[in-house]
């Protein structure tokens, strides 16, 4: 890895909380919402009294007031079942001059540091990605590129998540729908995903997989970790540009071609920027040429404000 973690880095974090808006199906007491009600700190709302509930829950103020027999419902905090999602799609290679690492390398970085916050907060975190030759065989994974590390809590597994994603590496082609489709069969109950991708595979079966994370009720986060090169087009001189994924060879313009490419770069942001508001998905944006400890910071801190 270009850029070890360095747990420095992401000391603010520690007095974050990265809370799942929507409702989490959880197996133990933590942060998140839960779908189920029972005795909790976080009242809830009320419910008419029936015969056989526990008189200990009946609300004897409102009683008083009203002349009714009103049970307290409790939400139930829970934590989350926590998936990390790498695309390993060739384009996340590119390195450019201004940046501190590939965009591969920055989404090592960033799950790493989130596997150790969100550990640190009790939830359980899993990994997705698809990396040649390493992982196991799979149901539906005819190809045997999938890497996949159920969701745990054990203190154990930051360090064999940091080995996985060490050892990933580009899947040499276009990826990003066949980890989409993967990270949804594999996430079973409702849970929190946390993405990262250059979004640089224009499909329809992208959307529809975006759009099948929010019918099956999961909360995705999408971190979209971008080369300044792709942001800005610096290229001043006349060039060979090829495809990290097709490999297809083109001729281009350098500074003759920039209006052109900002424009329709500008676009396809704001195509995604409206899929996400639609879909009520976070999404931020990670440069390559920045510390992602202070733009994990940012994210975090307003997503807390919201």
């Amino acid at each position: 890895m270009s850029a070890p973690f360095d747990p420095s880095r992401f000391a603010a974090l520690a007095t974050l909380a990265l809370k799942a808006r929507y409702v989490m199906e959880g197996f133990l007491h933590g942060i998140h919402g839960s779908p189920f009600h029972g005795p909790s700190v976080e009242f809830a709302d009320y419910r008419d009294y029936q015969p056989g509930d526990d008189l200990r829950h009946l609300d004897w103020r409102l009683y008083a007031r009203n002349d009714r027999l009103c049970i307290k419902r409790f939400e139930q905090e829970t934590n989350a079942r926590c998936y990390l999602a790498l695309d390993t799609s060739a384009s996340m290679t590119y390195r450019g001059a201004r940046a501190w690492g590939s965009k591969l390398d920055c989404a090592r970085v960033m799950a790493t540091a989130l596997a150790w916050f969100l550990l640190k907060q009790n939830d359980a975190v899993g990994l997705v990605a698809l990396s040649p030759g390493a992982g196991r065989v799979a149901d539906g994974d005819s190809a045997g590129r999938l890497c996949y590390l159920p969701p745990s809590q054990q203190s154990s597994r930051l360090g064999r998540m940091m080995a996985e994603l060490e050892a990933l590496d580009s899947a040499g082609d276009a990826a990003l729908v066949e980890l989409l489709q993967h990270t949804g069969r594999l996430a079973h109950r409702r849970s929190l995903i946390l993405l990262f991708t250059d979004l640089l595979e224009p499909s329809e079966e992208v959307e529809l997989a975006f759009k099948r994370f929010r019918f099956d009720g999961h909360e995705c986060l999408v971190f979209q970790v971008l080369d300044p090169d792709e942001i800005d087009f610096p290229f001043d001189d006349p060039g060979v540009f090829e495809d990290l994924e097709s490999g297809e060879r083109r001729q281009v313009a350098g500074a003759d071609a920039r209006d052109a490419y900002l424009s329709r770069f500008a676009a396809f942001m704001r195509r995604h920027e409206e899929l996400f508001r639609l879909l009520e998905m976070p999404h931020a944006v990670i440069r390559t040429d920045q510390d992602p400890g202070k733009a994990l910071g940012r994210f975090l801190s307003s997503r807390a404000r919201r």
